[in-house]
C-alpha cells in the first residue's frame, strides 16, 4: 500500500470494540479507530501495540494487521510509523512519541492527562519541538453539519443566543470534556467557570475517579450555559439545547437528533411570541461520517497542507476548564476566571 505508515497504540473499546455494536453502526458508519483505518485509503495500518492478548488477537485476527505485540519499540521498528495513534490512558503518551522518530502528525484521545500528571503538556512540549501536529479526538470538531453551525450557521438559524442548557453522563473527564469542547466550537471561548452543586462520583465511567458535577460556564460574548450530569444507569444523554432570538435548536441523543424549532405568534396571548417547540423540524444528521473525516484532516496534516481542526491546544484549554470545575466545586463554589 501507499498510505502512510500507522500503528495504533491501545486497542479496546474506543479503537475496536465501538465499531461491533450493531445499534451503533446504524447510525455511524466509522464509530472505531480500526473501522476507519480498515476504509480509509490515505492509511496504511501496519501495527498495533497493546498489552492485552486479546487486543492483539483481535488485531490480527478481525483487522489483519500484520505487526502486532506489547512492545512499542519492537512494533516501531517494524512498522517505522509516519502516523500514530494513541488510544491509551494517558500517561506515557509524550513518552511514546519520544519512541517515534519518522513521525509526521498524531491523533490522541483524550482526556490528555490523569489527575496526577502533567502527560498532555509534555506531549505539546515535544510535539512542538519536533514540529509534529497533534489533533485530539473531539470528533465534533469534524462534523459537518456542526463545523456549519461554528462557522455562522447557528446564528443564521437562531439568531443571537440567549440560553444554553447541556447534559452528559459517564463522567465529566469523559463525556463532560466532549460537551465543554462543543460549547466552545459553537459559542467561543470561556471567561468563568462555577459550579453549581455537589460532586458525585461517576459511578460506572470509563475513567477512574471520574466525577459528575453541574457547573456554569460563561462565554466571551456574555452567553452562560448550564450544564448538568445524568446517571447512565438509566439512559444515556448527551445534548444541547441552544435558545436564540429567533428560535430553538435542540442537539441530542450525541447529534442524532437535531430539531429546529421556529418562533411563531405565541398561542396563548395577543401581540406576543413564542418559540413553537412542538413544530421542530429535524436537520439531517451528518455524525456518521464524522470520524472519518478527522481522519481527512489528519491525513492532511502529515501532508501540510491543512489546520487542525482539533488542536491539541485546544484540547488543553478543555482540560484547563475541567481543572477548574473541579476546583471550584473543592472550594464551596467560586465563580473561577480562566486565565
Amino acid at each position: 500500500m501507499s498510505g502512510l505508515r500507522t500503528i495504533v497504540v491501545g486497542f479496546g473499546q474506543v479503537a475496536s470494540g465501538l465499531g461491533r455494536d450493531p445499534r451503533m453502526a446504524r447510525y455511524f458508519e466509522y464509530a472505531s479507530h480500526a473501522s476507519v483505518l480498515a476504509a480509509h485509503p490515505a492509511f496504511d495500518w501496519q501495527g498495533v501495540v497493546d498489552p492485552n492478548p486479546a487486543a492483539l488477537d483481535d488485531a490480527r485476527s478481525n483487522w489483519s494487521v500484520a505487526h502486532c505485540g506489547p512492545d512499542l519499540d519492537r512494533i516501531a521498528a517494524e512498522v517505522r510509523p509516519e502516523i500514530a495513534i494513541l488510544a491509551t490512558p494517558p500517561g506515557n503518551r509524550a513518552e511514546m512519541i519520544s519512541r517515534l522518530p519518522d513521525l509526521k502528525a498524531v491523533l490522541v484521545e483524550k482526556p490528555l492527562s490523569g489527575p496526577n500528571d502533567d502527560d498532555g503538556e509534555r506531549l505539546a512540549a515535544i510535539a512542538a519541538e519536533r514540529g509534529i501536529p497533534v489533533i485530539v479526538n473531539y470528533w465534533r470538531r469534524a462534523d459537518r453539519l456542526f463545523r456549519e453551525l461554528a462557522t455562522g450557521g447557528l446564528a443564521d438559524r437562531i439568531g443571537a443566543v440567549q440560553a444554553v442548557s447541556g447534559l452528559y453522563g459517564n463522567g465529566l473527564a469523559n463525556n463532560g470534556g466532549h460537551l465543554i469542547d462543543f460549547l466552545r466550537m459553537l459559542l467561543g471561548e470561556v471567561t468563568t467557570v462555577q459550579t453549581l452543586g455537589p460532586t458525585q462520583p461517576a459511578t460506572g465511567a470509563p475513567l477512574a475517579g471520574d466525577v459528575h458535577v453541574p457547573f456554569a460556564l460563561t462565554f466571551a460574548g456574555g452567553v452562560v450555559a448550564t450544564v448538568h450530569p445524568l446517571d447512565f444507569s438509566h439512559y444515556r444523554e448527551v445534548g444541547l439545547d441552544i435558545w436564540g432570538t429567533t428560535g430553538r435548536l435542540s442537539i441530542l441523543q450525541e447529534g442524532l437528533v437535531t430539531t429546529l424549532s421556529p418562533v411563531v405568534d405565541n398561542r396563548g396571548l395577543m401581540n406576543e411570541m413564542e418559540v413553537a417547540s412542538d413544530q421542530g423540524k429535524p436537520m439531517e444528521t451528518t455524525v456518521s461520517d464524522a470520524f472519518y473525516r478527522m481522519y481527512d484532516n489528519l491525513a492532511a496534516l502529515a501532508a501540510g497542507t491543512a489546520q487542525p481542526w482539533s488542536p491539541l491546544a485546544s484540547a488543553l484549554t478543555n482540560e484547563r476548564i475541567i481543572g477548574l470545575v473541579r476546583r471550584s466545586a473543592a472550594e464551596g463554589g467560586p465563580r473561577l476566571i480562566l486565565d
